[in-house]
């Protein structure tokens, strides 16, 4: 288990400990206190508390992402992408359109591009913690107000609903805090967070790193394609994918040559990186290894850089480039028809995951990927829809 597997479990852990704790003694007390004044049931209870629980994501979620658009615009960026829970709102040349997608975060992510020279993303990770602030301190007065008026044990039917107000201000509160204590945990986690964002932000090189990285994101998005994109030697998550852009052009133009030495370059730095970053960069270079090198030298590679939770994480990753890798290990030093096959079951899903601008490219790099394996593997058949 990493380092960020460890750190995001213990955050779990703690968010859990603070809904257990607020849970108990805070919350049970107020709907004890609510039953009392009506014909309330504990499964009436329960179904209220839910109701405001579900109630409490979507809007904390809302708060977050609201948080990161105004930081966005405050800080001289454009955002083209906004995802709360799955639902994607996203630009599509001058107009906005709405899909489910995936997202990188606990609840939501907002993708954007740098307008100004010297934008600085500060303000974009930090706007989320500042209107949660607000929040809490809005409901907490709405709380004591409403608090102060009911006293007393007995609840009148009257001030029933002032007391439900109550319960929804600590709920609400809560399950905000629970979700920006993880965005804002100041660690690696099993997602990007602002707190990660703000550490690593705290060099300047690393703000252009990310200044970059957003811009190369959002040409994608759009379908752009861009020739000018920075190599950066200081490695991390982030110059780590500006670099794989530049493989991937490299990679596109069949210069298999000018992406080796990049990707090497990433590989050599693992400890510096996530385990995502990492698999990507290596599928990356197993693919180029297994299309150009002699079986021994990749199966020596493959022993070398690729460890067993490595080589779960690309047999599982619904990404081309891993597909691309996994199909060439099955067949080349695996001997695995069943896993061949299963690799390419799942290239229809990934390739509506791959920014528009990497799609032809991509089909193009699959085709290549499913030629070889037919080329060594020819009694499988794979290129057929049925298995002989």
């Amino acid at each position: 288990m990493k380092k960020e597997d460890v750190i995001s479990l213990l955050v779990y852990i703690l968010m859990i400990v603070i809904a257990v704790m607020v849970g108990l003694y805070v919350i049970r007390p107020l709907f004890e206190h609510f039953t009392t004044g009506g014909d309330s049931s504990a499964v009436g209870n329960m179904g209220w508390a839910l109701l405001l629980v579900l109630g409490a994501i979507i809007f904390n979620v809302a708060i977050i992402e609201l948080g990161h658009m105004l930081g966005a615009k405050l800080s001289g960026y454009k955002f083209f992408s906004v995802n709360m829970l799955g639902l994607c709102f996203y630009k599509k040349g001058e107009k906005w359109k709405v899909k489910f997608a995936n997202f990188d975060g606990l609840t939501g992510e907002t993708k954007i591009a740098p307008v100004k020279e010297k934008a600085s993303p500060r303000l974009f990770s930090l706007m989320p913690l500042f209107f949660y602030l607000i929040e809490t301190i809005a409901l907490m007065i709405t709380f004591n107000v409403l608090n102060n008026l009911i006293g007393g044990d007995w609840v009148p039917a009257s001030h029933r609903v002032m007391l439900l107000i109550c319960i929804l201000c600590i709920i609400f509160v809560t399950v905000g805090g629970m979700l920006t204590l993880y965005n804002i945990f100041p660690a690696k986690l099993d997602t990007t967070t602002d707190g990660y964002r703000l550490t690593l932000l705290s060099k300047p090189e690393n703000a252009a790193a990310f200044n970059e990285l957003m811009r190369i994101e959002c040409a994608y998005a759009e379908g752009k394609e861009l020739t000018d994109m920075k190599v950066f030697n200081e490695i991390n998550d982030f110059t780590s994918s500006i670099n794989l852009y530049t493989v991937y052009r490299y990679l596109g133009e069949k210069n298999y040559d000018a992406a080796s030495p990049i990707l090497d370059h990433i590989i050599q730095e693992k400890a510096k990186i996530s385990r995502e970053t990492y698999c990507s960069a290596v599928a990356q270079k197993m693919f180029i290894v297994l299309l150009n090198q002699d079986l021994n030298t990749a199966k020596a590679y493959y022993d070398a850089h690729i460890d067993q939770a490595e080589r779960r994480y690309i047999s599982n990753d619904i990404s081309m480039p891993s597909i691309r890798a996994y199909m060439l290990i099955s067949s080349m030093l695996d001997i695995s028809e069943h896993e061949a096959r299963f690799a390419k079951s799942r290239v229809k899903k990934a390739l509506k995951r791959t920014p528009p601008g990497r799609v032809k490219v991509e089909e193009e790099l699959y085709q290549i990927a499913i030629n070889k394996v037919d080329q060594v593997r020819p009694e499988w058949h794979i290129k057929d829809t049925e298995v002989k």
